[in-house]
Formats: structure tokens, sequence, C-alpha cells
């Protein structure tokens, strides 16, 4: 989406920089004894950015409490399987979507349009626009959105994206390239819609 910036959708990356530490590892290694505030440790950590990351993929803040909630009970539940091959977060994050993903094959979620604020215009933040920009967004596909998500809102690596989605690299760019062109196609239509009226 460059070259036009009446057209652009800018995506702020509010994600904190999470290091490896040996504290995290710590506390891991604890969770995996059952200690309640490791588990709550890992929590305060995570919480925030993994109800958010539920947020942007299925747009129903209810649902994406519930999934969160799920996914660190889950995680718990099997912290004995974690690798430390990955991080943490990258573990947790694909438990998320997979319950995202789950979620949205039933047909009993109601998907609402509601745009993060960590989304935000290039130059015009009045109501219709951020309106249309949040309509236009719902028309992804969830997993187009997740990718969007991971990359522009998580500010994850195109390697750690391809880790939680479970799919090669080479996916994730093409998933990106789509979400940019289509929101770019849609915006463009809406736009002309809009003149024309």
């Amino acid at each position: 989406m460059t070259g036009h910036s009446e057209q652009c959708l800018f995506l702020s990356n509010c994600a904190t920089p999470i290091l490896r530490d040996t504290e995290e590892h710590r506390w891991i290694e604890l969770a995996r004894t059952g200690d309640q505030s490791a588990y709550r440790w890992l929590m305060d950590r995570y919480r925030n950015r993994t109800l958010r990351l539920a947020s942007h993929i299925l747009h129903n803040p209810e649902d994406a409490e519930d999934v969160a909630q799920e996914a660190f009970i889950k995680a718990f539940r099997e912290i004995g399987d974690f690798r430390k091959t990955s991080r943490f977060y990258t573990w947790l994050y694909r438990i998320t979507v997979r319950i995202c993903y789950d979620r949205l094959r039933c047909s009993s979620v109601k998907l609402e349009t509601s745009l993060p604020d960590d989304f935000a215009l290039a130059h015009n933040e009045d109501c219709d626009t951020r309106l249309l920009v949040e309509s236009l967004l719902d028309r992804l596909s969830p997993p187009i959105r997740a990718t969007l998500a991971l990359r522009e809102l998580e500010g994850l690596d195109y390697e750690e994206i391809a880790d939680i989605l479970r799919v090669p690299v080479g996916t994730v760019r093409s998933r990106l390239n789509t979400a940019r062109e289509q929101f770019r196609k849609l915006y463009t239509k809406a736009m002309k819609e809009m003149e024309d009226v």
C-alpha cells in the first residue's frame, strides 16, 4: 500500500519488545511444577497481547476474552509439552490462533465490526472514514487478518509468524501482500462509490 497516501492504512506497531530472558525461563520452569505464582507471572506478561490478538482475529471483544482465557488454560495444562526451541509467546500465540480459527469455523460466532485503537488512519481520522476502514478490514479472511495483526500490531517477524501459523515464510509474505492489495482495492472502490453519490 505504498504510493497513494490517501489509500494507505498505517498500522502502528504497539508491541513492546520481549526479550528471551532467564527470568522468563525460570518462571516457565516453575509453571511446569504447577506453581500458581508462575502462572500469574506469565498471564500478567502476555494477557493483553493474547487478548489483543484474539480481538483482531475475531472482531468480537466478548469472544476474544473467552479465547484468551481458554488459551491460557490450555497452555498451562500442556506446559510440559512446551519445547524451548521457540519462545513462550510464540507457542501461546499458536494456541490462541488455533482456538480463534476453531471458533470462526462454528457458525454461532457473530463477527462484530470493531477497529482496535491500534489502527490509525494516515490523514483522516473522522468518524465516517474510521467506519469505512473498519468495514473494509472486516472483509479480509481470518487467516489474512491474523497474519496482518501479528505483523503490523504485534511486530513479529516473518519467521515468528510462520511458526505461529504453521505456514512457510513465503505464505506469510503472500498473505501480507494479499491483505495490503485487497485493502487498497476495497478502499479505492469505496472512495469511488462515495464520490459518485
